[in-house]
């Protein structure tokens, strides 16, 4: 048994022997170079573009024969930015071992090595890989080697090369590092397996997948299936659909992509040969996370666009230019759907549902809905972006029922908060091409009310803004241990960037209500408030120090606090008036007047209601005799004695 074994793999070896010399007896009479002309005419044929042979042709006889070609270019199309379309060290055709015996030369395989190709389109959307020239599948002429296309192949492999596409429309590239792709069908009926291995614009991508059969391709049968999985940017990727095509239009059908924690499901219809390609997409994602896309769309390095994206800023609305001009690109409507859309670790939106069409660079979102902050949130919103000028940004939001707890934390502001629904209403306007641009611009009215509330004392944060005009504004924050805020309101009346803000921000609570004038200059990003506090009336003070007024001035990021000193000492005085008189009642009076008394609140008047109290009218607080011992005492008070 073993020694015929032994029998059987001689005689197979010598049968590849055989073979393997009768090919060489075959081809040994053949100079390598006069293929070159067949293979010129051969590609042009297919391609109608003119191909070089720089280095020669060598003829490797093996189990797999192999024509290898030298220095190999293929012509760009007449308009192109380059002369060649691609170049490449190598490109090796490997042939059918036996019908070599025939002289026919059957390609099983080809392969680029090293090679450079550049992929573009003119502004009028041609593309070069469109070839003229005789039809693929016509038959070569007489007397011809018969080398069909590349695309006619199932194995084909590029290896170590490097790939652009330039959009002429936009005037954007892509770039793409080819380590290795590969194309592998058992035969023009079988499934294509696929690899792909480097990187698009400096994002690592690593493929493996299947495609339909290439006849299939090229009979036009369809839906023609695909479906790749792999890693990208480090994240676990996949996605499958199904194409058809129908006349104009392109049909991505049950479309099914996973990147990292984001899904996304649906149909995509491509339709060509208007001005621009018009998309229409009907997609849902049960998660997406904005924050782990960002990741891998940040990582492109883009010469001096990234140098300004890098360079440090003094605003928080970034000064980057948005890539808005690609909605000129292109024209698309449809509906997305997505169950939890993260923005970021505190800011979350479900059942989100976007309605849009885009239509000559103007996007116009007549439907935004999704719950968030245990709310729900109404909006609509367009954005024009014309060929020159300006882009304009209209938005207009309708908040609900938002918790108080969940927003605040959003701001990076911790607070065990009990209770607490709040509203908010925008109706703004803004023009630029980038947030700080918006925001320096805007224009129009945003309205934010928050109910009662308790909100329990946290350990104060000395860098927050937040917390440092809590605690000098709030005579009671760090003797009571909760804070009972009865409301709050913001309204600010932006004009270009600029709110000016006359007691249109206030806050009450059960012992004390802030009234907040100044201005908010969203041009610099800077801010320059006074809060002024008053005692709700009947409340008594047992306090080291009280601040009349509290100036919160200085850039956005990073503002100062300080105490109006003068107005303090005044303040001070009239509760050691008070204190004379031997009336705690009067004490709220004394300080500036006491909320509640018989006037509108600074909720009220926050929300344009009239001032009528004595304080808030500009009349004189009602004062008491003053005492001399009293003062002292208050000011020993004040000054820890």
């Amino acid at each position: 048994m073993r020694r015929t074994f032994f029998v059987i793999l001689a005689a197979a070896g010598g049968l590849v022997a055989v073979l393997l010399i009768a090919v060489a007896v075959v081809v040994w009479g053949l100079d390598p170079n006069d293929f070159v002309a067949p293979l010129q005419a051969r590609i042009k044929q297919a391609t109608g573009r003119d191909v070089s042979v720089r280095g020669g042709i060598d003829f490797k006889v093996s189990l797999t024969p192999r024509l290898v070609v030298h220095d190999f270019a293929l012509a760009n199309a007449p308009w192109g930015s380059a002369p060649q379309m691609i170049t490449a060290k190598e490109l090796v055709i490997e042939f059918a071992l036996l019908p070599l015996l025939r002289k026919r030369f059957d390609v099983v395989r080809v392969a680029l090595v090293e090679p450079s190709i550049a992929l573009e389109t003119d502004a009028r959307g041609h593309a070069n890989w469109d070839f003229g020239g005789t039809p693929a599948g016509n038959a070569p002429e007489a007397g011809g080697v018969g080398l069909p296309p590349v695309f006619s192949v199932g194995n084909v492999a590029i290896t170590n090369g490097a790939l652009t596409y330039r959009d002429g429309k936009s005037g954007s590239m892509t770039k793409v590092v080819i380590e290795t792709l590969a194309l592998s069908a058992r035969g023009r009926e079988s499934q294509v397996n696929a690899e792909f291995r480097g990187k698009v614009d400096d994002v690592a991508v690593a493929l493996t997948g299947s495609l339909g059969p290439l006849e299939s391709l090229a009979q036009r049968r369809e839906p023609y299936p695909f479906a790749l999985s792999g890693e990208i940017g480090g994240q676990k990727a996949s996605v499958t659909a199904k194409v058809r095509q129908e006349d104009r239009d392109v049909h991505w059908e049950e479309l099914d992509v996973a990147f990292g924690p984001n899904t996304v499901k649906g149909a995509v219809t491509v339709t060509n040969g208007g001005a621009r390609p018009r998309y229409t997409v009907n997609l849902t994602a049960a998660v997406l996370t904005l924050t782990e896309a960002a990741k891998v769309a940040g990582a492109p390095a883009k010469g001096a666009a990234v140098a300004r994206a890098s360079a440090p800023s003094r605003y928080i609305f970034s000064e980057a230019a948005l890539p808005l001009a690609v909605l000129r690109n292109v024209d698309a409507a449809g509906e997305v759907k997505v169950g939890r859309l993260i923005v970021s670790p505190t800011r979350e939106f479900s059942a989100v549902d976007i309605r849009f069409t885009l239509r000559d660079g103007r996007l116009d979102v007549p439907l935004l809905k999704a719950t968030t902050f245990g709310g729900h949130v109404d909006a609509h919103a367009s954005l024009d972006v014309p060929a020159s000028g300006q882009p304009i940004l209209a938005v207009a939001i309708d908040a609900r029922n938002l918790d108080l707890g969940a927003e605040l934390a959003a701001f990076d502001v911790r607070r065990d908060v009990q209770g607490g629904k709040s509203t908010v209403k925008a109706d703004l306007r803004a023009r630029g091409a980038s947030m700080h641009d918006w925001a320096a611009s805007a224009s129009g009215n945003l309205t934010a009310i928050a109910g009662p509330a308790t909100i329990a004392k946290a350990k104060l944060d000395p860098d927050s803004a937040f917390d440092r005009v809590a605690k000098s504004a709030n005579p009671f924050h760090d003797k009571d241990a909760n804070t009972e805020l009865k409301c709050a309101v913001i309204r600010l009346p932006l004009a270009d960037g600029i709110a000016r803000i006359d007691r249109s921000v206030a806050v009450e609570t059960q012992k004390l209500g802030v009234s907040v004038s100044g201005l908010l200059d969203l041009r610099n990003e800077t801010v320059d408030l006074t809060f002024k506090p008053r005692l709700r009336e009947g409340i008594s003070i047992d306090i080291p120090q009280i601040a009349e007024l509290v100036h919160l001035h200085g850039p956005l990021r990073h503002p100062q606090v300080t105490i109006d000193a003068m107005a303090s000492v005044a303040t001070v005085a009239r509760i050691g008036a008070a204190f004379g008189t031997g009336g705690l009642s009067e004490i709220g009076v004394a300080v500036l007047g006491a909320v509640g008394r018989g006037g509108a609140g600074p909720c009220a008047v926050a929300l344009g209601a009239q001032a009528t109290d004595a304080n808030a009218s500009g009349a004189k607080p009602r004062t008491t005799t003053p005492a001399t011992d009293p003062i002292n005492k208050a000011l020993g008070k004040l000054l820890g004695r």
